[in-house]
């Protein structure tokens, strides 16, 4: 059997299983993959080694245990790093948008938690990120990851974010970054040619490095967060080394609008 043919067959498995025989097939896993050789910072788990992830495959991206990406790791541990020394707020209020389950379980043990999203059905609340229903000042955090590229109106949608954010609050507001300059043109609709131009049949633009820019304009001070404060074994045992940074903002308390 080839790869393809292995691959749907394991889709068609995953939604004809029972979630109980699911939950008993992952817990068989991750108890075969356990090992030193990788760590999830998330679930805080050893792993001999993680999958592959992505259009283009990366070896070791994602974890059998949560499921978390390289970003999600390199994000966790960098958030513990500027709680422990102050520099940001832990628990308060946070908002995450497009919840990645991975974090989403995390969260909730240590902040007044609520998601959205565009379907209801993947978060606890159905809303549009450009035209929220909170108030002004509304959360301590937010974390809005890889969602950005997806929506047409992105200033709009920075304004939201900035809006509803209480001052002195920060927020994770990442995307997917190639080169310098952000290349978009929203006239393209074709989901092959979109996937051509910007990675995925869904994006309408490709972020460029620029994109803290578009933060600032939309009010937010930007803190960007180095790999390299971290030890490179620690990088790599934890495989995050794809990523470069963290890009987190903060909405300054003495504001002037």
């Amino acid at each position: 059997m080839n790869k393809n043919a292995f691959d749907k067959v394991k889709n068609i498995l995953r939604q004809i299983l029972p979630q109980p025989v699911k939950s008993l097939i992952k817990k068989a896993q991750i108890l075969t993959l356990r090992g030193s050789r990788f760590y999830c910072p998330v679930c805080e788990r050893g792993f001999r080694k993680f999958f592959k992830f992505g259009v283009n495959p990366r070896l070791n991206a994602r974890c059998p245990g949560c499921g978390s990406l390289e970003r999600h790791r390199l994000l966790w541990i960098v958030l513990y790093d500027l709680q422990d020394k102050s520099l940001i707020q832990r628990g308060g209020r946070l908002l995450h948008v497009a919840p990645e389950p991975c974090l989403a379980e995390k969260f909730r043990q240590e902040y007044d938690y609520l998601s959205i999203d565009l379907d209801g059905k993947k978060a606890m609340m159905a809303m549009d990120l450009t035209a929220m229903t909170f108030d002004d000042n509304s959360f301590n955090a937010i974390v809005c990851n890889h969602v950005l590229e997806h929506i047409q109106d992105d200033k709009k949608a920075m304004k939201e974010l900035y809006r509803v954010l209480k001052p002195g609050g920060w927020a994770s507001i990442q995307v997917p970054i190639k080169g310098d300059i952000t290349q978009e043109d929203l006239s393209v609709t074709d989901p092959k040619e979109r996937l051509r131009l910007y990675g995925q049949e869904d994006h309408v633009r490709y972020y460029g490095r620029d994109f803290a820019e578009r933060l600032k304009k939309a009010g937010f001070d930007i803190l960007s967060i180095s790999t390299g404060l971290f030890g490179a074994d620690d990088l790599k045992r934890i495989s995050v080394v794809v990523e470069d940074e963290v890009v987190l903002v903060r909405k300054r308390e003495n504001m002037h609008r």
